[in-house]
């Protein structure tokens, strides 16, 4: 039976993770226009292999006590750290066809004000 779950969430987390196809004109996956511009503040970006992505998401989220998980499928997260300040954790190569700059595209948007629950 656990066997059987584990499939069930290993099959729906793969569905997700191919659901968004990050790229230049994805509107599912870019930010709105008006969080789709470069950070003014300090942006500290660390790029790294997906595996670690989702360690270091979640020690971010625990550090700046954000309410939000961190998944095996991730492929970035962001934390504001400051008035002025935000981290950004990218893949360093392509995940789930999603490219580095499309994910610090995406992550930006959120140091800018973009909700974690994507609002259009």
């Amino acid at each position: 039976m656990r066997t059987v779950f584990l499939l069930v969430v290993l099959f729906a987390n793969l569905a997700m993770a191919n659901s968004a196809v990050a790229g230049k004109n994805d509107a599912e996956w870019n930010p709105p226009a008006r969080f789709d511009y470069a950070y003014t503040g300090k942006l500290t970006v660390r790029y790294l292999p997906q595996k670690q992505v989702v360690t270091a998401c979640a020690n971010l989220f625990a550090k700046y006590k954000i309410a939000a998980k961190s998944g095996f499928a991730q492929r970035g997260c962001a934390a504001i750290t400051g008035k002025t300040s935000c981290t950004v954790i990218v893949i360093e190569k392509i995940y789930a066809l999603a490219t580095p700059k499309a994910v610090l595209r995406h992550e930006t948007g959120h140091c800018n004000g973009w909700a974690a629950d994507h609002p259009k």
